[in-house]
């Protein structure tokens, strides 16, 4: 007994992550974060146990201080073909456009050799609103913007409630030998205090395909809506996403990729994507992915083993006149316009990283935006510590 309770000990890994960053856009006053995130893992025969919590301070204006659980996992292997993981959980779904992030519940998946079938189910209501980005229906309750206040903390901590539930499978060489097909179903309830719940279910596909120095990528997610007050009301809407990324033979390892991601909008025939999660999709210009087509070039490099930089050009073009409607545009045009993006990570050690990432949009390489609309910059800076 001894002897094993000293074997458990010894298997005991801990430590904590120290991160910072500061991030100024426009006229904005600069924002400052840090993250403090004690970690214990403890592994097992079967199974394994990971928890790490603790608390951010975010600067702007004032000082502001947020606990928060940030991952709490125990997985159990009961045999090599099947796997549980149950707690809060990082979970991405078919398409890795639709729900992604740490949710609270669990995931099961069982392997047949040649193919792979999972299931999840999962909550948000539990979820600082803030990291979750949970997509706010629209008649999910004001307060969800409202600040953190401590004298309402449960009224404004917490993500807005949706119960995830979520079917899906992997199926390696399907179709070509080096293709592999992932299918899935999932459904969105709306557990909000809203007079007219919010659902959604999603048909989700995605295939990659690797050929040499390249591989490519689809995706697309097919969107019911529905809502129940006053009768049933439903709504149709879709959305598409494709990839090619190649590696450049250069004498330093780097990599150019391609991609279109395209979200329908509000129309007669369709109704605009709502995807669970909410995903800017830029650095400076920020829509998220709904009633937006987005076109990207990226390269990145790997100059030193501890040195990459990443270059990109990005291009926004709303789908209809109403899901993205920032100040200064107008409706005469569906073309937004560019945005030039960067990026440097330096890792001079495993347990230490600095970032340098920023973004900038140009209004006037589009139509949307009335003649004479300032242009939109962001840049962030920020490092890690793990000890």
């Amino acid at each position: 007994m001894i002897c094993g309770s000293a074997a458990l000990v010894a298997a005991v890994d801990f430590g904590a992550a120290l991160g910072g960053s500061a991030t100024a856009e426009n006229n904005e006053d600069v924002s400052i974060k840090a993250t403090l995130a004690p970690w214990l893992s403890l592994p097992m025969n079967n199974a394994d146990f990971f928890v790490s919590l603790g608390a951010t301070a975010n600067y702007k204006e004032e000082i502001q201080y947020v606990p928060e659980l940030f991952r709490l996992e125990f997985e159990w292997r009961p045999a090599a073909s099947f796997a549980v993981r149950a707690g809060r959980i990082p979970w991405l779904d078919t398409t890795h456009f639709t729900a992604k992030g740490n949710f609270d519940g669990a995931d099961i998946l069982y392997d047949f050799g040649s193919w792979r079938l999972g299931a999840a189910a999962l909550y948000t209501g539990f979820l600082f609103k803030e990291t979750a980005e949970i997509n706010a229906s629209p008649t999910d309750p004001i307060d969800y913007y409202v600040k953190l206040d401590y004298a309402d903390f449960a009224g404004t901590y917490f993500a807005p409630r949706r119960v995830i539930a979520a079917l899906y499978g992997e199926f390696p060489s399907l179709v070509l030998e080096r293709g592999d097909l992932y299918a899935g179903v999932l459904a969105q309830f709306d557990l909000s205090d809203a007079e007219e719940a919010f659902h959604t279910q999603y048909l989700l596909l995605r295939y990659t395909h690797v050929y040499k120095r390249f591989d490519v990528t689809a995706a697309a997610a097919l969107e019911l809506e529905n809502t129940e007050a006053g009768g049933f009301k439903a709504g149709y809407a879709f959305a598409l996403e494709g990839g090619w990324h190649a590696q450049v033979p250069f004498f330093i390892k780097d990599r150019l990729s391609l991609g279109v991601r395209y979200a329908s909008g509000e129309d007669p025939s369709t109704a605009a994507f709502y995807p669970v999660v909410r995903e800017a999709q830029g650095i400076a210009l920020k829509p998220v992915f709904s009633g937006i087509m987005v076109l990207r070039a990226n390269y990145e490099a790997r100059i030193l083993p501890s040195l990459s930089a990443e270059l990109g050009v990005r291009y926004f073009i709303r789908t209809d006149s109403i899901s993205y409607i920032p100040d200064d545009i107008t409706d005469d045009s569906y073309l937004i316009g560019a945005e030039i993006d960067t990026s440097i990570l330096w890792v001079p050690f495993s347990d230490l990283s600095f970032s340098l990432s920023g973004g900038i949009f140009l209004p006037q390489t589009g139509e949307a935006f009335r003649s004479g609309a300032p242009v939109v910059w962001s840049l962030s800076i920020g490092a890690i510590f793990s000890f």
